[in-house]
C-alpha cells in the first residue's frame, strides 16, 4: 500500500493511505487547489484535485443530502465562519441587497398602517406611547413571518441553491410554529436572565437554532428545540464566541457613517448560519463543494 502526504497552510503531513486521503477529502479537510499531495511515485507535489478519482469518489448525485456529523464532534472554527460569511456577502450581494429592500419595504409599509390604525382607533389612543396590543402581535407576527423568509434566503445561499426575492414570502405554512418556538425561546431566556443573566445566555446559545431548525428541517417546536440542543452540543462557549465577534462587525459598520451596515449587516448574519450549517455538516459547510 502505497504512503501518502498532503501539505496543508504550508505544513506537511502523513504518511497516510490513499483510502485515508480520500476520506479527508470527503470531509472537506482538503483544499482541493491550495492543497498539495504527494506519494513515491510521483515526481512533483501536485494540487489535490489533480491526482485522479481523489474528489469523484466523493462526489454525490445532484440534490442528494449529506450525511451529518455525529453532534459536537467537530468544533466550531469561528475565524472560517466569518470568512465564509464575508465571501457569501461579497459574492452574493446584489440578491442580498434586493432582499434587504423588499424586507425594509414591508416592514416600513405594515409600520405605517399600524401607526394609522392607532391613530385613529379608540384602543390605540389609550396605548399613545407603545402602540395598542393588537398592533404589538401584528407586528410580532409579521417580524417572524419575514424572518423565516429570510432564513430560507440564508440557508439557500450557503448551501449553494437558487435564491429568489420571492423566498421572502414562501415559509407561511411554519409560521405557527417558528411563533410557537420563539415566544417559549423568549420566555425561557427571559427567566434565565432573571436568574443572574448566566442562565439565559446558556438558553440562548442551546436553544437559539430552534427557529433555523424548523425552517431547515421542517419540524415541530418540541423537536426543533431538541435538534438545537443536540448540534449545539461542545461547541456553545465558540458560539458566544462567534455572536460576539458577529456584534463586533455590526459595531464597525455604524462607525462607518452607518453606511458599513450595508455590508456588515448581512455578513454577521450569514456568519451565524454558516455556524449552523458548520454544526450539521462540520467543516463542509465552509467549502463550495
Amino acid at each position: 500500500m502505497s504512503e501518502w502526504y498532503y501539505a496543508r497552510g504550508g505544513q506537511q503531513n502523513g504518511p497516510i493511505s490513499y483510502e485515508q486521503l480520500v476520506e479527508l477529502a470527503r470531509s472537506g479537510g482538503l483544499d482541493r487547489s491550495k492543497d498539495l499531495v504527494w506519494n513515491a511515485t510521483m515526481k512533483d507535489w501536485l494540487p489535490a484535485d489533480q491526482v485522479p478519482g481523489l474528489f469523484e469518489a466523493t462526489v454525490t448525485s445532484p440534490g442528494a443530502a449529506m450525511d451529518e456529523i455525529v453532534p459536537g464532534s467537530e468544533p466550531l472554527v469561528v475565524g472560517d465562519c466569518v470568512k465564509r460569511g464575508f465571501e457569501l456577502t461579497k459574492r452574493h450581494f446584489g440578491i442580498l441587497l434586493l432582499v434587504a429592500l423588499a424586507y425594509l419595504g414591508v416592514r416600513f409599509g405594515f409600520t405605517l398602517i399600524l401607526i394609522l390604525m392607532d391613530a385613529t382607533s379608540t384602543l390605540g389612543r389609550t396605548y399613545q406611547n407603545g402602540g395598542s396590543p393588537l398592533s404589538m402581535v401584528i407586528s410580532l407576527i409579521l417580524s417572524v413571518f419575514l424572518g423565516l423568509g429570510l432564513t430560507r434566503v440564508g440557508l439557500n445561499l450557503i448551501s449553494g441553491k437558487e435564491v429568489k426575492v420571492g423566498q421572502l414570502f414562501g415559509e407561511s405554512r411554519k409560521l405557527l410554529r417558528a411563533l410557537g418556538a420563539q415566544i417559549l425561546l423568549t420566555l425561557m431566556i427571559a427567566l434565565g436572565c432573571l436568574l443572574l443573566i448566566v442562565p439565559g445566555i446558556y438558553l440562548a446559545l442551546r436553544f437559539g437554532f430552534c427557529v433555523t431548525a424548523i425552517v431547515d428541517r421542517d419540524l415541530g417546536v418540541i423537536d426543533s428545540f431538541k435538534y438545537s440542543s443536540s448540534i449545539t452540543a461542545n461547541n456553545r462557549m465558540l458560539l458566544l464566541g462567534l455572536l460576539l465577534l458577529c456584534g463586533l462587525i455590526g459595531v464597525a459598520g455604524l462607525m462607518a457613517c452607518g453606511v458599513g451596515l450595508i455590508f456588515a449587516a448581512p455578513m454577521a448574519w450569514l456568519t451565524y448560519l454558516v455556524a449552523y450549517r458548520w454544526l450539521q455538516y462540520g467543516r463542509r459547510a465552509v467549502l463550495d463543494a
